[in-house]
């Protein structure tokens, strides 16, 4: 039950996403360490960046870390790579669609880890994505992902 709560909460928020004001777009390129982190954020989804600037807020307000903070910022630039709508995020959150886009979506992590490799960004940043968001993500962001 927990679960679907906060596939609700979050597909509220989802219909509401905008863009980011200019105040908010300069925080986050304050961030960046540099112009392909800044790039590959942008190239994520209007309701991805929204969320992700979110994300970042909550974590600014308990840590100061910059990778981390990078990291909530880039933390679902996996996304960027698959073409899902809001229903398509739902149901297969819910696990009511079972295919490889769906397969893929779930795994969208992954999939950002090999764009950042891909991109060739720095190796402490891949580093940091892979130990802190693939190996620990309920204990990193899942505390300021919802």
């Amino acid at each position: 039950m927990t679960k679907i709560i906060i596939k609700i909460k979050r597909t509220i928020r989802y219909i509401f996403y905008r863009n980011l004001n200019i105040d908010e777009q300069i925080k986050v390129a304050d961030y960046m360490v540099d112009n392909n982190l800044l790039h590959l954020y942008w190239t994520m989804s209007k309701a991805d960046r929204h969320h992700s600037y979110e994300v970042f807020e909550r974590t600014y307000k308990n840590s100061d870390d910059k990778e981390l903070l990078i990291l909530s910022l880039l933390h679902d630039i996996g996304k960027s790579k698959i073409n899902a709508g809001l229903l398509f995020r739902v149901f297969s959150d819910l696990g009511l669609i079972n295919n490889k886009k769906s397969h893929l979506y779930l795994n969208h992590e992954v999939i950002g880890l090999q764009i950042l490799e891909e991109n060739k960004i720095n190796t402490r940043i891949i580093n940091y994505y892979e130990n802190n968001l693939l190996k620990q993500k309920h204990t990193v962001l899942d505390k300021t992902d919802y």
